[in-house]
């Protein structure tokens, strides 16, 4: 819900500003995300900075209610339909992902469920039953997912968008303003460059039929986000990011024929083969 708030500016002046209203279904999702959206605007990441999140306002229990600022600018989602410098969106967005990863999570409570540990066999449980035909490659892709992801991560975990879509960015001037930490949880940081990353190729093959159309944007936001890694730091980001874009392009495969029911069969080959290059490596780094 949007809402136009009428009052007196520090001049005495009237001033209108559009603030939005979330109600949530879970009261305590709604209030971490009031609490996080605080946190992160007390730790820079406000009006005063090029990388911000959207200003929280209030939080109404009762309601339960979350009101915030509205984001200004136009959504990534909205820029991919225009013509724009691919090199300069792809650091824009690294840059604000660095500027995220960067704030101290020292006083962030840990999210007990997160996306990053989804069950990969239910997807690949319903996209056995709804394509038959395609088990045994669906079997090996799931099977090479489980063996890459025993080995645990025990990186230092930073604090993670955790729904870094083409909707939750906005961008004015140079200016990124994120929105939706719904999903925000702490880990490594490589999940969250490869599911923004996947969510742009995913743009690309739905919107064009090809999941490199908007690559420029996918490799200037990469390059961008590891300017300052030393090599050897590099190649071990890259072996994570490739594990966390397979997954994330078999969950997308799933949600686009389990959950929305689309129907588009002929997509299935295209994102398969997108899922095991990636675990063989791929090409985007």
């Amino acid at each position: 819900m949007e809402y136009i708030v009428t009052y007196l500016n520090q001049d005495g002046d009237m001033a209108e500003e559009s603030l939005i209203g979330k109600v949530y279904s879970d009261p305590e999702k709604g209030w971490t995300c009031y609490q996080v959206l605080k946190y992160l605007w007390e730790h820079g990441m406000n009006t005063d900075s090029p990388n911000s999140v959207i200003r929280p306002v209030a939080y109404f229990e009762a309601c339960p209610l979350l009101l915030m600022s509205k984001a200004p600018g136009r959504s990534l989602y909205e820029l991919f339909n225009q013509d724009m410098d691919h090199h300069q969106i792809g650091s824009l967005i690294a840059d604000w992902l660095k500027h995220l990863h960067s704030v101290p999570i020292a006083k962030l409570r840990k999210t007990t469920h997160t996306r990053a540990e989804v069950d990969v066999s239910r997807f690949y449980n319903d996209l056995s039953l709804l394509i038959p035909e395609k088990q045994e490659r669906l079997k090996d892709l799931y099977n090479n997912i489980l063996i890459k992801s025993v080995k645990p991560w025990n990186g230092q975990q930073v604090m993670l968008h955790g729904d870094f879509n083409l909707m939750n960015l906005f961008i004015e001037d140079e200016k990124v303003t994120a929105i939706d930490f719904d999903h925000h949880f702490l880990g490594d940081p490589a999940w969250d460059v490869a599911y923004l990353t996947c969510q742009i190729q995913l743009k690309g093959f739905l919107k064009k039929g090809n999941f490199n159309y908007f690559l420029p944007i996918v490799k200037s936001a990469i390059e961008t986000y590891l300017s300052d890694y030393p090599e050897d730091i590099r190649l071990v980001f890259y072996n994570r990011f490739y594990l966390y874009r397979a997954r994330s392009l078999f969950e997308s495969l799933h949600y686009e024929l389990c959950v929305l029911k689309t129907g588009k069969l002929d997509i299935v080959n295209a994102f398969l083969t997108e899922c095991e290059s990636a675990l063989k490596g791929g090409d985007l780094c």
